[in-house]
């Protein structure tokens, strides 16, 4: 997300919130006056258990990878090591770490916006004269190689915040749609126009550094949503960068002193994120799933396609293309859509064709919801207008005014007002 769009809080010391549970049983009882809430349950239970959960473990395990191969990366390069293999298997470990992260934007509400995540990690255009700066201040290489880089990264990440996380490492190990060659990372300085005052060697440093913080953001959104439930291998994470926890509202968790899973699993009692089943069910579809539809088609697809067609506002920029190095854009809006059909299907399936008995879709054609047959088709559209320009050979940021990019938009369009009509639906049935 573009770093401008946001209006950052400050981070409080963390407290844990002293809940009690008394109203739980007055809630249970008002539940049960009006239906079981058994049906709706399970479907929520399956979204945070089965989507939710393990989306965010992949994540964090693939961080862990990515971060392992920059420092392998940088210190290959220190040594005069470096081959183009050590360079692909980060490009490869970048690429899984990015497909789970943009496969969780469907539920980007809760930990990840609540503790600022999202743009800490994933903020775009990467700015090069931030870059240029950064790379050539003395006190910031010092602090990328020091003994605890990530930390230094999280402290004091004021003057290069626009190329943390994903894009600073997709600038380092990715150029013109290919992986970085060995010759272009083992000249002494980049060749890249504007920054040949930066020294590849300090790229390196850079990256191994910022891939440090990334993984212990991703952890943080891990432990926020599972948290005693975490893996040992996130908890030992965040236990050696105790920063991440001590600077968060609530310890990392939400504000009822629990992980968000448990959060959205607990409607109708004192710890619930949502009072109700149906509000719960109406947040998958439009807190989640319709919120980052409609970014996918109104600014990652449509900002530029509008500058490039002549139809851009003042607000619009031609240069907000996500993932211009790998030129990977239509395949992170892809996974965008994928985050959608997981939530929906219940499963993590990319290629499902039929969904889980605890899921929304099976809800919906159980209780037979008209616009039933309408979101699979458009759902299945949008999807396929994707791949379709993934395999045009015309990357975004080479024709972002092609007509492929409109088809892409209108089907994305016309996905929102699905996902939004069935979000209203589902909010006046009773509780089943």
């Amino acid at each position: 997300m573009k770093k401008i769009f946001l209006h950052v809080l400050p981070f409080v010391a963390a407290t844990v919130l002293s809940l009690g549970f008394s109203s739980c049983n007055n809630d249970d009882e008002k539940e049960d006056n009006n239906g079981s809430g058994t049906v709706m349950k399970a479907i929520v239970t399956n979204y945070v258990d089965n989507i939710i959960y393990p989306t965010y473990d992949n994540l964090a395990k693939g961080t862990k990878d990515l971060q392992a191969a920059c420092q392998s990366l940088y210190a290959k390069r220190k040594a005069g090591t470096l081959t183009q293999e050590d360079i692909d298997v980060a490009c490869e470990a970048f690429k899984t770490a990015r497909k789970h992260w943009e496969q969780s934007e469907a539920f980007l509400y809760g930990a990840a916006s609540d503790n600022e995540i999202d743009p800490h990690i994933d903020s775009w255009p990467l700015d090069h004269a931030q870059l240029v700066e950064a790379l050539n201040n003395d006190k910031v290489i010092a602090g990328i190689k020091s003994a605890q880089p990530d930390k230094f990264v999280y402290d004091n990440n004021g003057k290069f915040d626009s190329v943390l996380g994903f894009h600073g490492l997709e600038f380092v190990l990715f150029r013109n749609g290919a992986h970085r060659t060995l010759a272009d990372m083992t000249n002494e300085y980049e060749t890249e126009e504007g920054l040949t005052s930066v020294k590849t060697l300090d790229e390196c440093a850079f990256a191994a550094a910022v891939s440090g913080d990334l993984r212990n953001m991703t952890s943080l959104l891990a432990y926020g949503w599972m948290g005693e439930n975490a893996s040992n291998d996130v908890r030992e994470t965040l236990k050696n960068a105790p920063w991440v926890i001590s600077s968060t509202r609530n310890a990392g968790l939400s504000s009822k002193g629990v992980g968000y899973g448990e959060a959205v699993k607990g409607a109708t009692t004192a710890i619930g994120m949502f009072s109700t089943w149906q509000e719960t069910l109406q947040n998958i579809f439009v807190g989640g799933c319709s919120s980052i539809c409609q970014e996918v088609y109104t600014q990652k697809l449509g900002q530029a396609y509008r500058v490039s067609t002549g139809q851009g506002s003042s607000e619009d920029a031609s240069d907000y293309v996500e993932s211009p190095y790998s030129k990977r854009s239509f395949q992170d809006y892809q996974d965008n859509l994928y985050s959608i059909k997981h939530s929906l299907y219940g499963t993590l399936d990319d290629n499902a064709t039929a969904p889980t008995d605890n899921s929304l879709m099976t809800f919906l054609k159980n209780n037979n919801y008209e616009g039933y047959s309408n979101l699979v088709f458009v759902l299945n559209e949008a999807i396929a207008s994707l791949e379709t320009a993934k395999k045009s050979g015309k990357a975004f940021i080479d024709a972002p005014g092609d007509i492929q990019v409109k088809n892409c938009i209108d089907k994305i369009k016309a996905l929102d007002e699905a996902l939004n009509e069935a979000g209203s639906w589902i909010q006046r049935q009773p509780v089943k």
